[in-house]
């Protein structure tokens, strides 16, 4: 999401193919923000933050704890389950991010540039996970909602108690129309059935 030349950056998988895109744009990056802490998601971070220390890193403690460990991170073993997804050769070194710079609410609200970001738990994918709401029209899902999958809550950290009981009563709860960008694939409008 930008505004005049600036932006926010969500789940920073990957730094060069980002990096490209920023400067392409003339982008500058002011906030970074993870649906959760899984290393897909976060291995690009660190390097975005040497690149572009002005901006602020905020996660919820939870968040903030798992991508300092490589267990919670999935960082130690990625490759093994894509290589099962049949994606192989993509390759993660084990992954340790600097801690957040702002350790923020699980369900906070962030101002910017006249924008509200709302972060909404979702526990069950790993206990970090949360939903970004962009001014209640758009919903960053993360692992959630993605076509044709179910969501994974095997993972380290993961729990199918807390997905039933919590995530998935409030996924089911959001409008039809809303945008939802799943953190792998294309944006969509959400159907309702």
């Amino acid at each position: 999401m930008a505004e005049d030349k600036k932006c926010v950056v969500i789940d920073p998988g990957e730094s060069e193919r980002l990096l490209r895109v920023l400067e392409q744009h003339g982008w500058e990056p002011e906030l970074f923000l993870l649906t959760h802490e899984h290393c897909d998601h976060m291995a690009g971070l660190d390097a975005l933050r040497e690149t572009y220390p002005q901006a602020r890193f905020a996660a919820s403690k939870v968040c903030n704890d798992g991508i300092q460990n490589t267990r919670l991170n999935m960082s130690r073993i990625m490759e093994v389950y894509l290589y099962f997804r049949g994606k192989p050769g993509i390759h993660y070194d084990p992954i340790v991010c600097r801690p957040a710079d702002e350790i923020i609410e699980e369900n906070a609200q962030l101002f910017w540039r006249g924008h509200t970001l709302r972060l909404v738990p979702m526990p069950g994918h790993t206990p970090g996970s949360a939903g970004i709401f962009l001014d209640e029209k758009v919903f960053f899902s993360g692992d959630y909602l993605i076509p044709d999958e179910e969501p994974l809550l095997r993972f380290p950290g993961g729990d199918a108690d807390s997905y039933q009981k919590i995530t998935e009563p409030f996924l089911q709860s959001l409008p039809a129309g809303i945008r939802i960008c799943p953190g792998h694939g294309e944006p969509f409008d959400l159907q309702k059935k």
